[in-house]
């Protein structure tokens, strides 16, 4: 049995790629997606999703950077590590079947014009500093 996912979120760290060891691209990719929650200050709590994707897909997220936000779909899976002090952890990663660009959706439909500006971080302040010890390896 499989469990299906989809989700928006914000890219959280640099994309990681990788070549599988029969030639395939691989890309790697952390999620910060909110979701409501009735205990929370503000009725909703932020979930760290891991993504995987492989072939077009990891090409579709390798274009993405630390604070992009993505829409991904496909099969959930539970990865578990020890961690560094010896502690067995987990996280929920999802496979992608699809990978979609917050960038490309324009709901006005219309192209956006370049404009001549120093580049600003897209990260959100609460996400700038967030700490990466113990992360999985996919």
């Amino acid at each position: 049995m499989t469990a299906q996912i989809s989700a928006h979120g914000r890219i959280v760290a640099e994309v990681t790629t990788r070549t599988t060891a029969n030639g395939n691209q691989m890309a790697m990719a952390r999620l910060a997606v909110n979701l409501p929650c009735n205990n929370a200050d503000e009725g909703q709590a932020t979930y760290w999703l891991g993504v995987v994707a492989f072939g077009k897909q990891a090409e579709a997220l390798a274009k993405h950077s630390k604070g992009d936000m993505i829409s991904v779909a496909g099969n959930m899976q539970l990865n578990q590590w020890a961690g560094q002090d010896g502690v067995k952890k987990e996280q929920a990663q999802v496979i992608a079947d699809s990978v979609i660009s917050a960038k490309t959706v324009r709901p006005s439909g219309r192209k956006s014009t370049p404009q001549a500006t120093k580049p600003q971080s897209n990260v959100p302040p609460e996400y700038e500093n967030y700490p990466f010890n113990d992360e999985p390896e996919f």
